[in-house]
């Protein structure tokens, strides 16, 4: 979940910058944006993840919302999703979303809104908590954080049970 900027420090959760805005982000198993532009998201909304054993590699979704004023429909944008963790040091390369806010003519007040759908698969090397992070020109605009943890094993069956 994206926290408001009422509710978080400076440097976390949705901040508004001219033009564009990120509504929402969080993680999913499954995610797909099809052209009709509505998304479809299996396992969605989790912020922590169990692993087997760590160092372990896990796959997910990132899935973000962005949404722009009538000002900015027609131009281009990038936003760069950087995946970071506890120490701020990246775990995998940034990838960069590029991506046009486009449609009918809007009228002031009028909103374009774009959902996107990022697939990582970052080795994580130890638990703890890690962020996935939004930026766009020099500005990071939102963040979510993920809580990675390494399984226990499950406590051995005895040999004798009674009954």
């Amino acid at each position: 979940m994206v926290a408001h900027p009422a509710e978080a420090p400076p440097c976390a959760g949705v901040r508004k910058y001219p033009g564009m805005d990120l509504s929402f982000a969080f993680f999913a198993d499954s995610a797909v944006v099809p052209p009709d532009g509505k998304l479809y998201v299996l396992g969605g909304g989790f912020s922590a993840l169990s692993m087997a054993s760590l160092p372990g590699r896990a796959a997910f979704a990132v899935v973000a919302g962005f949404r722009f004023s009538a000002a900015d429909a027609g131009q281009a944008h990038q936003v760069e999703l950087r995946l970071t963790d506890a120490q701020g040091k990246l775990v995998l390369a940034p990838v960069v979303l590029q991506f046009q806010a486009a449609g009918a003519r809007l009228i002031p007040g009028q909103e374009v809104s774009i959902s996107t759908v990022t697939v990582l698969q970052p080795m994580f090397g130890e638990p703890g908590l890690y962020s996935t992070e939004f930026w766009t020109a020099g500005n990071r605009i939102g963040a979510v954080n993920l809580t990675v943890e390494e399984r226990k094993a499950p406590e051995p069956v005895p040999a004798e049970r009674p009954n």
